[in-house]
């Protein structure tokens, strides 16, 4: 794949870069052990993201993440020491002892809801914390705004408003290794990008043996919306790794909205929902209490099983421990 676009160019300095020293390293085992120094070889680094360029003169040392989505990367890359700012606190069990504890030193920037139940933080927020760079879906924050600022936003490309053609496509695990060495790139990270990538493949190697057909979806507004996830998000490389067949591959779209009787008519073996906050046995219940889905093969089996969101969508190295994890819960039915 070819998204996003790298490209390195030895350009003019055309933004002020903070020069601001690291704080101590604080990883999760995949980097613990060789975390290094950004280097400031090949910058300055240009990087076409969600149909915008931006360009970083110096690798960036003070990040504000806004959500959570490309923190498994950053862990991976050694760079959560280089976090400064914060609007949502991970779910625990995801990731490294002292990754909690850098956060936890954090106080969390306010922020407000958007329709799709993102954050979006201020600019005054976000300028307050002096950041070098911004990583924020596109919708979370006002990137023309920033840019004016002098400060690069980086979207995952899952969350860009237009995405390039190819990111409506099907979906293969490639979109999480250009995820990752388009971080490195910012981040003067290109060996330990390379490094986590090589480890990555290895754990995707192997499907598991046919295990049927599923759907993924997220159930909102108490179980009066669900939405299916399509070809073009993780879900569908995550299904197959796991041995099922997600049945929106066909679509076009990375999430929609779907009626219970267009779930109905494809009558997946398996429903896997996603979940971003709670338990899993609440979010099974407000789904089983969702009116129609008792017509369902997969309630009538009792397979329905609860997937933390971040296994799957958006990509990262998290989406390749997505395959393991979803085995062991269809292991636990039985």
């Amino acid at each position: 794949m070819t998204t996003p676009r790298l490209r390195r160019a030895l350009l003019a300095a055309t933004a002020p870069v903070l020069a601001l020293s690291v704080l101590s390293a604080c990883t999760a085992p995949t980097a613990a052990e060789t975390s290094t120094a950004p280097s400031d070889v090949g910058f300055p680094v240009t990087l076409d993201n969600c149909g915008t360029t931006i360009t970083l003169d110096a690798p960036a040392r003070r990040i504000v993440l806004v959500n959570d989505d490309e923190l498994p990367n950053l862990e991976a890359l050694g760079a959560v020491d280089r976090i400064v700012a914060i609007t949502a606190t991970p779910q625990p069990g995801l990731y490294d002892d002292a990754t909690y504890a850098a956060l936890d030193a954090l106080s969390p920037l306010t922020t407000e809801r958007n329709a799709t139940g993102g954050s979006v933080v201020s600019q005054e927020s976000i300028l307050g914390a002096a950041p070098d760079l911004v990583i924020a879906p596109e919708n979370a924050v006002d990137r023309g705004a920033l840019a004016a600022s002098g400060i690069p936003v980086y979207s995952p490309t899952a969350y860009c408003s237009n995405p390039d053609p190819e990111l409506s496509t099907t979906a293969t695990f490639d979109r999480v290794w250009d995820e990752v060495r388009s971080l490195g790139s910012l981040l003067g990270a290109d060996d330990q990008a390379e490094q986590a990538i090589a480890a990555a493949k290895a754990s995707v190697e192997s499907p598991a043996p046919d295990a049927g057909t599923a759907a993924a979806l997220y159930v909102s507004s108490g179980g009066a919306v669900l939405s299916p996830y399509g070809g073009p998000s993780m879900v569908t490389p995550v299904f197959a790794a796991a041995g099922l067949t997600n049945v929106y591959a066909d679509s076009d779209q990375r999430v929609f909205d779907a009626s219970v009787e267009d779930i109905l008519s494809r009558d997946p073996g398996t429903i896997v929902l996603l979940y971003s906050s709670g338990d899993p046995q609440s979010t099974i219940d407000t789904f089983l209490d969702t009116p129609g889905v008792s017509g369902l093969s997969a309630v009538r089996d009792d397979r329905v099983i609860a997937l933390r969101f971040p296994y799957t969508d958006p990509p990262s190295l998290l989406s390749i421990q997505g395959p393991e994890e979803l085995v062991r819960l269809l292991d636990d039915l039985g």
